[in-house]
């Protein structure tokens, strides 16, 4: 029986795509950055193929902290793709790897170029990838679990202020699982 192993399985993406199916292990289960415990779990489950949605995610928190966004997004990247074997990895990543000069939307022929720690250290965990890897970028994530922009928004009274120097395009965290199944 092929079984796909999601990593990150407490956050928004993760618990949209965990199922009967598809074996999720949220940061308690499963801290990326050990080495021993991620070959440990995937050798208790024998993945055919893994989504890695762990990651550290707090764009501000990592300006502050880039040690520990490099240690989860990119080292943890490579702890996942090293203990991997033969299975086939997705990596979610983010559209933080490009400028956001560009009018028009990012495609996949577009050069990174990372503003911020954050973005950098999601594309340093592209370049932890082998071939056996896909990478999927995705923007503004939102769905009914956990904290996004919905939710900060519902959340406020009074008026509403908002960055205007940033263009994304919000992603459902359930369309992306379902979209994610097929890599699988």
């Amino acid at each position: 029986m092929a079984v796909t192993l999601v990593t990150g399985a407490g956050g928004q993406l993760g618990r949209e795509l965990t199922g009967a199916d598809i074996v999720g292990l949220d940061h308690a289960a499963l801290d990326v950055t050990d080495p021993d415990a991620v070959r440990a779990a995937i050798d208790a489950h024998s993945p055919t193929a893994i989504i890695h949605c762990a990651a550290w995610t707090a764009v501000d928190e990592c300006e502050a902290d880039p040690a520990r966004a490099l240690r989860v997004n990119a080292e943890g990247t490579r702890n996942i793709v090293e203990a991997a074997g033969d299975a086939y990895v997705v990596y979610i990543s983010t559209d933080y790897v490009f400028d956001g000069t560009k009018p028009d939307p990012y495609v996949e022929t577009d050069a990174p170029n990372p503003q911020s720690v954050y973005g950098a250290s999601k594309l340093a965990g592209e370049a932890a990838l082998g071939e056996a890897s896909a990478v999927v970028r995705t923007s503004w994530l939102c769905g009914r679990h956990g904290h996004n922009i919905v939710e900060t928004i519902l959340g406020r009274s009074g008026p509403l202020a908002f960055v205007t120097d940033q263009r994304a395009h919000a992603t459902h965290a359930a369309d992306l699982a379902q979209k994610l199944r097929w890599f699988v």
